[in-house]
């Protein structure tokens, strides 16, 4: 439609436009889920503005331009396409990817697996092997509005519209007091632009989930309380030890001098991934909820992202490729994406002379630096101790301690030396706060289920935050490629663990106590001072 806007005189592409339009909805017309779509919603599109009836002073009306009428707001029409036949490449690579991924759900009954290559005219997602098992299965009726929203909120953003959602406030006064009972509250309290629709919300709270969640469990407001049963009472200890220094006593803004003097809240996200690609600015929105402080963030996973100037691992040499063919270990499958440097990304830092393995920092504001580190936890947690319950805590964004470990099948993730086996006693150790979200809540009951019976971790710690629903979670629907039947919402669920805390005297009897204290009285009656 944008070479439509800009020639008025391409009519056979319009005419093209129209009969597409009109032969889907002809398709769908029988059993879509939006009988109302009809053959008008195209003509909205149309360049040309309507003519009025009344023709006497049309001569004095200001004709509407060809580029405002292309750069509006798509039609919902105009936003729903089969993934195949996507007007987007990436797009049309996921589909393929499903297609070769995702099982036909009639044949699964049948004891038989044929790849889904039918996409649903209605959803757009493949979803079957052929059109007679789709018209066959009964069940797909419940995922197909979801799917559907998921398919026109990835061309939305597309789209090529101005997204206004996007555009988020970048400051807070320190005598204005911020809401986190939900997204509503909070956006209203931090001055954010009104966003009207759920297609708004839900992109939204999907890039805001990452930075909000960690800000909404830090702060004097969370959500989190003692009140709703939410933190425990050793949690409560651990949260006042950071707050102490999150929130000073005047609470003030401080000048750039003053800040770079204070010690940084180092805050660690273990196994990033997606939160690895953010933008700087979203990052910077935890910096403006806590404004005297410093933050440090770390990202640190195998599958972080790295800048284009950042130093690559080297290869193993041939001995040592041999030895880990031999030892049953083998590389990651999986190869971050390059994280493309920007115009506004010009203070990007190389550190891998001080981490020993891909890293990189960069500013992200006044009081938020990042600190990408690609590599598991345990090769880089000597080089970040000491560590201090009161200025460090941890965040694990969907870890999957409870899913099979990929190199040592009969273990989950959490057990397994290759995975998180080796970093979470590392965490616990430092006594630090640990918070763990999940993508659902079968997500999260299978990671608290995973901690029992884990040398290291079973019996070594105690609960912070338990176990429920993260109200900054995000509201949009990802859908799975290797089954489209399986949707998920990020940061659905949130839980924390820190290290056991241990008494001096845990362990003794009561009668062993006394006789301690006995032969202490004894000890000093005997003694000189005395």
């Amino acid at each position: 439609m944008m070479g439509i806007g800009k020639h008025l005189m391409a009519t056979p592409l319009l005419r093209a436009a129209l009969v597409r339009s009109a032969k889907r909805v002809a398709s769908t017309s029988t059993r879509g889920p939006s009988p109302q779509r009809s053959f008008r919603h195209s003509q909205l599109a149309l360049p040309y503005p309507r003519p009025s009836s009344r023709q006497l002073f049309a001569w004095a009306r200001k004709t509407a331009s060809v580029e405002a009428v292309a750069t509006a707001p798509p039609d919902q029409a105009e936003l729903f396409y089969p993934l195949s036949e996507s007007p987007h490449e990436d797009i049309r690579a996921r589909s393929q990817r499903i297609s070769a991924l995702a099982p036909c759900p009639v044949c699964l009954t049948h004891n038989e697996r044929k790849h889904a290559a039918f996409e649903c005219p209605d959803c757009g997602f493949p979803s079957h092997c052929n059109e007679e098992h789709w018209a066959e299965d009964a069940e797909h009726a419940k995922y197909c509005d979801r799917l559907r929203e998921a398919n026109e909120d990835e061309h939305d953003l597309r789209s090529g519209r101005k997204i206004t959602e996007f555009e988020f406030n970048d400051y807070q006064a320190w005598d204005e007091a911020v809401s986190f009972a939900g997204w509503d509250l909070f956006w209203y309290t931090r001055g954010f632009k009104s966003i009207d629709s759920d297609r708004s919300r839900r992109h939204a709270t999907k890039v805001l989930t990452y930075p909000i969640t960690i800000a909404s469990v830090l702060h004097e407001h969370s959500p989190h309380t003692m009140r709703n049963q939410r933190i425990t009472l050793e949690g409560a200890r651990s949260l006042a030890a950071l707050r102490s220094n999150l929130h000073t006593t005047a609470n003030v803004e401080l000048s750039a001098i003053e800040k770079a003097e204070r010690p940084p809240i180092r805050i660690f996200v273990l196994g990033a991934r997606s939160e690895s690609n953010l933008p700087l600015d979203l990052w910077h929105q935890i910096g403006c909820l806590f404004t005297s402080s410093v933050f440090h963030i770390y990202l640190i996973g195998p599958q972080t992202s790295m800048p284009a100037n950042a130093t690559k691992r080297p290869e193993p040499s041939p001995e040592e490729a041999a030895e880990n063919a031999a030892s049953g270990s083998s590389r990651r499958v999986y190869e971050p994406p390059i994280l493309p440097l920007s115009s506004t990304v010009v203070n990007t830092r190389d550190q891998f002379h001080t981490y020993g393995v891909p890293s990189y920092s960069v500013a992200a504001s006044p009081n938020v630096r990042i600190i990408g580190i690609q590599a598991h936890y345990h090769e880089v947690h000597a080089l970040l101790a000491p560590f201090d319950p009161y200025s460090d805590v941890f965040f694990a964004f969907s870890p999957g301690f409870g899913f099979p470990s990929h190199t040592s099948p009969p273990l989950t993730q959490i057990a397994s030396p290759t995975e998180w086996g080796q970093d979470i006693p590392m965490i616990l150790d430092t006594k630090c706060a640990l918070f763990v979200t999940g993508f659902s809540p079968t997500d999260v009951e299978r990671d608290v289920r995973s901690l029992d019976g884990v040398e290291g971790v079973s019996g070594e710690f105690d609960w912070v935050l338990t176990p429920g629903v993260n109200p900054f979670g995000s509201e949009k629907w990802d859908i799975a490629e290797f089954d489209p039947r399986v949707m998920v919402k990020t940061n659905w669920g949130i839980w924390g663990i820190k290290g056991k805390r241990r008494d001096i005297r845990e362990g003794y009897e009561e009668a062993e106590m006394e006789e301690d204290e006995e032969e202490e009285r004894e000890r000093y009656i005997g003694s000189p001072r005395y």
